[in-house]
């Protein structure tokens, strides 16, 4: 089940709230939990019983740990998280890398005339690499002191199950969510406010993403790309996978304030970046800040290399967190690569730095020459696509594509850019000073009207077509 689907708009949501919110307060954590279960199972459900699992193991592992901690037992307390953490990540690996790491061994082996063991092909479930971040970040902050462990499993269980953000994120730390668990406030606003937020983010997916789909997959489609439509292509599909992503996470964050919570904020205008260590610090936010505090931190602060080693590290393992092939990690790599230089020469920029048009061009440049990695995730499509950026196809032009496009479709696609423009130009103006600002914070008069309209067309268009998944949910 996704949010662009008509059982989810029309089935699932009515009757969750209408459950959620006839039951008194102490029952709605058990209601999120089995709405949430619901939800998950729609899609596979031999899979719940995993994603159960996983709850129920780094449930277990919080409060032993936090036993030993208040027995000053440090070194058993370690234990338990090194093996809580291991069993989190060991399946982890099991389900997102086991065929890459046989497909490796297989192709290193064949030339020496060893036949090597085969697996079948293993399904990754859903959401599984932001689960069991948040599991992780779980016990790990237990053992830092930095959160308390619940004593009702079902607390647990909604903190890690809350439909609105369990397939694609943002990623929640228990920190943030433990007190609204127990008590959180409803109001009239916050819910016409979370639905404003929901309905920008299925705008920005059905309207926007989908209607760019289609060219996107064209060009990204052909065997041997010339220069202009490989460009293009690769912008495009960038631009795609914004608002695509981001649409998913305004409507995470907008079903959260619909049910009383807060959720933060996942992107930040990340087109308006001077740099590509700015652009991290504007993309996937939650992932940023979980790398930069499980990752990142732990390895400077054990002295054992410098800073720069361990940001290097850092980005490419977050390369291969997105994905089990070596595109992924030729993507991590590169900014690794880069971010550490840019740190080297002074070049690295923060979001309250001074606007500078010509920086902003070569970051947003810097990060569509490493697209081709992330979006095809198959390193030799991606060197083809490359053969094409770089004029050894030919120079090409882009007729074939408009004459065969709709006129719906290259009319989203200007209209994708001049959002782009307009939200950048007016959080640039506005929201300077705040760590993030996103347009429409506060719907009203010709905004609402505007909103509401937009969403009427998306239903429209959703009806009259499939949906199609977001897609972060192959991470």
């Amino acid at each position: 089940m996704i949010f662009t689907s008509n059982v989810f708009l029309f089935l699932f949501l009515p009757l969750f709230l209408l459950i959620y919110y006839l039951v008194k307060d102490s029952w709605r954590s058990h209601v999120i939990v089995l709405g949430s279960y619901a939800f998950y199972a729609w899609w596979r459900p031999d899979f719940l019983l995993l994603f159960i699992g996983i709850s129920y193991w780094n449930y277990w592992f919080g409060i032993r740990i936090k036993a030993r901690l208040d027995n000053d037992d440090k070194r058993g307390a370690m234990r338990l998280l090194t093996l809580g953490v291991i069993g989190d990540l060991a399946t982890l690996g099991y389900f997102k890398y086991a065929n890459f790491g046989v497909d490796v061994i297989a192709s290193a082996l064949a030339p020496l005339g060893i036949n090597t063991f085969t697996l079948e092909h293993i399904i990754l479930p859903l959401g599984i690499s932001f689960y069991v971040f948040q599991a992780i970040s779980y016990i790990v902050d237990i053992y830092r002191k930095q959160a308390e462990p619940t004593r009702r499993f079902v607390d647990f269980a909604a903190y890690i199950a809350l439909f609105p953000q369990l397939i694609a994120g943002p990623i929640l730390r228990y920190s943030l969510v433990d007190k609204q668990l127990r008590q959180r406030s409803h109001s009239l606003e916050l819910f016409s406010l979370g639905a404003c937020r929901f309905m920008l983010g299925f705008i920005k997916k059905v309207l926007i993403a989908d209607s760019l789909a289609p060219m996107s997959t064209l060009l990204m489609g052909e065997a041997q790309p010339e220069m202009v439509s490989a460009w293009f292509g690769v912008f495009i599909s960038l631009v795609q996978l914004y608002f695509d992503f981001s649409g998913y996470s305004d409507m995470a964050i907008g079903l959260g304030m619909m049910m009383g919570f807060r959720f933060p904020e996942n992107f930040n205008q990340p087109f308006l970046c001077q740099s590509l260590t700015e652009f991290w610090r504007r993309w996937h936010l939650t992932l940023a800040d979980f790398l930069r505090d499980y990752i990142y931190t732990p390895i400077v602060r054990s002295r054992k290399v410098g800073a720069n080693t361990a940001l290097f590290l850092t980005m490419l393992l977050s390369g291969f967190w997105h994905g089990a092939s070596f595109a992924f990690i030729f993507f991590g790599l590169y900014f690794a690569v880069f971010m550490v230089l840019e740190r080297k020469l002074g070049l690295t920029t923060k979001i309250t730095d001074r606007y500078n048009f010509w920086r902003n061009i070569l970051a947003v440049t810097g990060v569509v020459l490493c697209m081709p990695l992330f979006v095809t995730g198959d390193l030799s499509h991606a060197l083809r696509i490359y053969a094409g950026m770089f004029g050894m196809n030919g120079l090409g032009s882009l007729d074939i594509y408009f004459l065969g496009t709709s006129s719906l479709t290259v009319s989203f696609t200007l209209v994708a850019v001049a959002w782009l423009v307009i939200a950048g130009t007016i959080n640039r103006r506005y929201y300077a000073g705040q760590k993030v600002g996103y347009l429409m914070q506060n719907v009203s008069g010709f905004s609402a009207l505007l909103l509401w309209a937009g969403f009427a067309l998306s239903l429209t268009r959703l009806a009259a077509n499939s949906f199609s998944p977001f897609l972060y949910f192959q991470f």
